[in-house]
């Protein structure tokens, strides 16, 4: 067995590549014969028929991919067996190595001989008879060595004229979805010549797509026509990275640069194999419970991760106009071989309902449905609705009161949200306030003192400081009172990265209405118009 795989171990590097080594095989299955196809990007669009013969993966690799059409005979070339183990690989064998690209398994079941038990013998005549039972090819093939050309075996893959045959079936075009993930889409190596090509500057690519998408508040019993995705909304800053040439910009939605703030992320970004891309995603950090958090994300050497959810850009091409799901089958296998700090965000299975019982379970705040086929918008749209299992709202800091006359921290922030051109009074937050919280607000904030009220309705408190509308809190809440105040809020954190000019109030909408605040326009990246 080890010198049949001799030649699968010595073209790969298994502390690069994550393709199974020799030794890390299960043993073999009981029952009958495993056969899979393997949907291979590399050099170019390719299948390889995978047979278990004695303990291992004859394998074949078929250019034009297998046909139901007894007259077509499609050439399969001899490989290098492969283990047992690699039946269930599926992923990205990594640029530069070899086979790199993506590798699905496109089809596999169990297979015999005709009749059984000759795999062997009929391998070294060079005539096998197959027997498929799987879910895309069934019944009866015949593979039949042509030729010997150096080292690879020249064969041929046709169809038997049998009651699954049918000339008018083209299976590849039909069914090009993996069996175990439903992917669709692959991507072919990023080549040397590709990456030294001259690319833009990063902050080109970001004004190519701005501005962001962002979702619409909805209830989650009156959603609409679906079907829909449903991802894990995270606690934590909006971020669009442009990668190109090796350099990256990371930006806030409005513009803002997150690259010095987080230089690790920024740096596992760049490191991605790519000549051009531009991934949206939200920066977050984890608390003790496996929750993201604002409130995480303000600690000293908090460890952030980037949760990709939207790929805009790929190698020159704005896949804006894509359907949702090719756009999250290229982030995926753009994201296969990064640094684990850098990832897909999280898709919960099944409906609305379901997703929101288990985001309450779990503890996360809330669930992003997205329209399956949707393309990507300009601003806020019904195509993504935001469902919140818990309420949280962005207000800004119109005032503080003092924890004590003595001062020096704060007893409680007076909020509020904007309506039409102006701010008005939302409530008081005073949970949550750590001591060490109360001190740091009050040093942060007392610099920004101003001496009229910035909102209307703020209560009259001869020991209320008025605030400089510039600061945003994060807060989770009951709810909302009749007359428009926070119920039982608690503050969850300060968000840098949000104007004061978006924090309207958050009540959902069943139904599209205007969303684009004030303004109606959204800063572009670097901080312009």
């Amino acid at each position: 067995m080890a010198k049949r795989l001799e030649h699968y171990e010595k073209k790969r590097d298994f502390r690069v590549t994550s393709e199974p080594s020799p030794q890390a095989g299960p043993a073999r299955r009981a029952g009958a014969l495993l056969f899979m196809v393997h949907k291979h990007d590399a050099t170019r669009l390719h299948y390889d028929l995978r047979l278990e013969i004695e303990g291992a993966l004859a394998s074949w690799a078929i250019p034009k991919g297998p046909s139901y059409d007894p007259a077509q005979k499609r050439l399969a070339v001899e490989t290098e067996d492969h283990p047992l183990a690699y039946a269930d690989f599926e992923g990205r064998i990594p640029d530069g190595e070899y086979g790199g690209g993506d590798s699905l398994i496109w089809d596999r079941g169990t297979w015999q001989t005709a009749p059984p038990g000759q795999q062997q013998q009929q391998r070294a005549n060079g005539h096998l008879k197959l027997v498929l039972e799987g879910e895309k090819l069934k019944g009866l093939w015949h593979l039949v060595r042509t030729r010997r050309a150096g080292e690879k075996e020249q064969w041929l893959l046709f169809k038997a004229k049998d009651q699954w045959a049918d000339p008018a079936y083209d299976v590849v075009a039909s069914r090009p979805e993996s069996v175990v993930s439903g992917r669709r889409i692959t991507r072919g190596p990023v080549t040397a010549r590709r990456l030294r090509a001259p690319h833009p500057e990063p902050i080109q690519l970001l004004l190519q797509v701005w501005s962001p998408m962002r979702p619409s508040p909805a209830d989650p019993q009156r959603l609409g026509r679906g079907p829909w995705a449903l991802e894990v909304k995270y606690d934590g800053y909006r971020g669009l990275a442009a990668l190109s040439g090796g350099r990256i910009a990371l930006q806030s939605r409005d513009g803002h640069d997150l690259s010095t703030r987080f230089p690790e992320l920024a740096r596992a970004l760049s490191e991605i194999t790519v000549g051009e891309a531009v991934i949206d995603g939200v920066i977050a950090a984890f608390d003790e419970r496996g929750l993201a958090s604002y409130e995480a994300l303000g600690r000293p050497r908090a460890q952030a991760a980037y949760l990709a959810f939207d790929l805009l850009w790929l190698e020159g091409e704005d896949l804006r106009r894509r359907p949702l799901d090719e756009r999250r089958e290229l982030l995926e296998s753009l994201l296969s071989n990064a640094d684990p700090s850098v990832r897909p965000a999280e898709r919960i299975d099944g409906g609305p309902k379901r997703a929101i019982e288990e985001a309450r379970s779990r503890g996360i705040t809330g669930v992003v449905a997205k329209r399956v086929g949707s393309t990507y918008q300009a601003g806020e749209s019904r195509d993504w609705r935001r469902l919140m299992v818990s309420p949280t709202q962005d207000v800004v800091i119109a005032g503080i009161e003092p924890a004590s006359a003595k001062g020096a921290q704060v007893g409680a922030l007076l909020v509020a949200v904007r309506e039409g051109d102006g701010l008005v009074y939302a409530g008081r937050v005073e949970a949550g306030l750590t001591s060490a919280r109360r001190r740091e607000l009050w040093r942060l904030l007392e610099k920004d003192r101003t001496p009229d009220p910035p909102a209307a309705g703020l209560p009259r408190s001869r020991d209320a400081h008025w605030i400089e509308p510039k600061h945003v809190a994060h807060v989770a809440l009951a709810g909302w009172t009749e007359d428009g105040r926070l119920r039982e809020a608690t503050f969850q954190g300060l968000r840098t990265d949000k104007s004061p000019l978006e924090c309207r109030r958050e009540r959902p909408r069943a139904a599209w209405g205007a969303g684009r605040g004030a303004s109606g326009r959204r800063r572009s990246p670097s901080g312009t118009r």
